[in-house]
């Protein structure tokens, strides 16, 4: 049996975030959020934004912002002194992948203090959430998709990229909001173009995508290829749809399963496509192109 898992709400829509915050109060009567973020969004104004909104809703806050890129394991041991003092009954993450992998890995920390992070890494079934608090997730940049995905991207003791993976870390509900977006430089833009576009066409020609992550990977794909030139120029509508498209690409790999690779970009290698030709043929002909080789140089064009 297959099965599509996805947050419970997933909202997408410009100016969202604060109407989807508003249910932490009104529709989960949340009273304690521990906000995660990363200091370059801390610094920007973006969490104290959030944090204000949820204090109006009548919630008290707490903030731990010293994460990396991408989060250690020591980062999260970090934060877990401050959680479990401040007891939150709902973390919410803020940012980039960066942020999310963070909040999603402090929330698996806070439900069971005794877990090794390097053994979830290994044994994912050791990871249990949802007894003492709630996860939501707020995309302010796009590329990872993370705020839709079961993992956490974080790097070991020993400086190793390693990937916690359970639907047991998708939040309760995720947000993709574009407003957020315009502070993005043009090579940001690009990058998080290249990024989404790279993972997309992986997790496309990756074993076990069905019909229903091929449709929402399609999406992706042809959103990234149709709208980062105009993105890059600081259209709004443009870098909404980009938005989106990450966050459709997040809530494909999961469920593929796929785990999307940091340091393999950018798309395929010419072993990858050779591995995959039938499955890239196809993504090329539902985009229109001539042959797979059309496709390729549209993607380079974001090099």
């Amino acid at each position: 049996m297959k099965m599509l898992k996805l947050p419970k709400k997933v909202y997408f829509k410009s100016g969202s975030m604060n109407v989807a915050f508003r249910e932490l109060n009104e529709v989960y009567h949340l009273k304690r959020a521990f906000l995660v973020s990363d200091p370059d969004l801390y610094r920007s104004g973006i969490v104290s934004q959030v944090d204000r909104w949820l204090c109006r809703q009548g919630l008290r806050t707490a903030e731990y912002f010293s994460i990396g890129h991408p989060p250690a394991f020591a980062d999260i041991r970090g934060a877990l002194p401050k959680l479990l003092e401040f007891e939150p009954d709902v973390l919410v993450g803020i940012g980039g992948g960066a942020a999310m992998s963070a909040a999603k890995a402090m929330w698996a920390l806070y439900e069971t203090p005794e877990l090794e992070l390097s053994e979830a890494v290994e044994h994912p079934e050791r990871i249990r959430t949802g007894e003492k608090a709630k996860l939501a997730l707020a995309a302010t940049s796009f590329g990872s998709g993370a705020q839709n995905s079961p993992y956490a991207v974080l790097r070991d003791d020993e400086g190793k990229t390693r990937v916690l993976n359970s639907f047991c870390l998708l939040p309760e509900f995720s947000v993709t909001d574009a407003q957020f977006t315009g502070s993005l430089s043009s090579g940001q833009v690009r990058a998080c173009s290249l990024n989404t576009l790279s993972q997309a066409i992986r997790a496309f020609t990756a074993d076990g995508c069905c019909e229903y992550t091929q449709g929402l990977l399609l999406e992706a794909v042809q959103a990234v290829l149709r709208h980062w030139k105009d993105a890059e120029d600081g259209s709004p509508a443009a870098r909404e749809r980009l938005h989106n498209a990450a966050a459709l690409a997040g809530a494909a790999y999961g469920n593929v399963p796929f785990i999307p690779d940091q340091e393999a970009l950018p798309y395929p290698t010419d072993a990858e496509k050779a591995a995959a030709g039938v499955r890239i043929q196809q993504l090329a002909e539902s985009l229109g192109f001539s042959g797979t080789q059309a496709l390729w140089d549209a993607c380079e064009a974001l090099r």
